[in-house]
């Protein structure tokens, strides 16, 4: 299985405090088992970083540098960052969806080829998709 990876789901798995961190902490587990491939933006991993730099930090104005980069190296380990484009952003803005940043993600990944399912904690931000939405648990059932 081929999935796209949404920022939610690789924030809920580090994070570890989040409704869906433990589903989330599973599939992050089956991806550096290679039991599940995953891709993802460079959009969605600057996203997490901005959000773990801003939940782990050493005092109010300085963050947790060391921690952070660990983690991203982890996380640029496990995944295949696929390209954003200028037609990803017009796709977006003539599409369904009301997140356009989702639509944008949503067009990347599609274009990407072979992703079986978009994997996010929030599926209703991906009503619009033509690809198959799934959240953590779901995910986890299914491959059951």
């Amino acid at each position: 299985m081929r999935i796209f990876l949404d920022s939610d789901v690789i924030i809920a798995a580090l994070d570890g405090h989040e409704a869906q961190s433990p589903d989330a902490q599973r599939v992050m587990d089956l991806v550096e088992s290679g039991t599940v491939q995953a891709v993802t933006t460079s959009v969605i991993l600057a996203n997490v970083m901005y959000v773990v730099s801003q939940k782990w930090r050493i005092s109010r104005t300085r963050m947790d540098r060391p921690r952070v980069v660990e983690a991203m190296g982890s996380i640029l380990a496990l995944v295949k960052v696929i390209p954003i484009g200028e037609a990803h952003f017009h796709a977006s803005f003539s599409s369904k969806f009301d997140d356009l940043e989702d639509g944008v993600q949503h067009f990347a990944a599609l274009d990407a080829g072979k992703v079986d399912a978009i994997v996010t904690c929030n599926g209703k931000d991906f009503a619009a998709s033509r690809i198959k939405v799934l959240e953590p648990a779901e995910m986890i059932e299914r491959l059951g």
